[in-house]
């Protein structure tokens, strides 16, 4: 009988021993499985933004300079949960001529991102996918590309930003091309 107590209290300690060793790894995993679904679900969100804010110009029959920070309010508030702070967005307008030749219309860029590079080629489909062109002659189309700056909240998992990028393509749906009203300025 002494001998089952004794094996059972030594049992009982190898026990609290080994969660002890395995609290640390099982924590880290939870906490990195929570970043992991974090950082999908911001992408998840830029996606959606992009998608939103490419349908808001595509909507209008011409834009202007003050139509631009509405256009990025609606990408931030779409970000919602998370900061809306951290969001560029490049907005670029692409048409074709009556050849089929891409060029850029306009473009404006708010939350601190640089424009679109080779927009034209990226209408055209020859940067991406040559097979797949985004418009054909005479008509036009608007690339939005939405860049997030993801900061994990626990810095232990990620310790830097992480950038996350996405691009959405729409068409005009109320004119063949929308016209810049006005001088370009810089959105805020």
């Amino acid at each position: 009988m002494r001998h089952a107590l004794k094996s059972t209290r030594n049992r009982a300690g190898n026990v609290a021993v080994e969660f002890a060793l395995l609290l640390p790894v099982m924590i880290t995993l939870f906490f990195g499985l929570f970043e992991i679904t974090q950082a999908i679900l911001a992408y998840m969100k830029l996606v959606d933004a992009t998608q939103t804010v490419a349908d808001l110009v595509t909507q209008q029959q011409s834009v202007s300079s003050s139509d631009f920070p509405s256009f990025y309010t609606a990408g931030q508030l779409v970000m919602t949960p998370f900061p809306g702070g951290s969001l560029g967005v490049a907005i670029t307008s692409v048409t074709f001529d009556s050849t089929g030749t891409a060029s850029v219309a306009w473009h404006e860029e708010c939350g601190g991102i640089n424009p679109i590079q080779n927009a034209a080629s990226l209408a055209a489909g020859t940067a991406s996918n040559p097979a797949k062109p985004y418009g054909f002659a005479n008509e036009s189309v608007v690339i939005v590309q939405g860049n997030y700056a993801y900061q994990s909240w626990l810095h232990y998992v990620l310790p830097r930003a992480l950038t996350i990028n996405q691009l959405a393509f729409s068409r005009p749906r109320l004119v063949g091309s929308i016209p810049y009203q006005g001088a370009q300025t810089a959105c805020s």
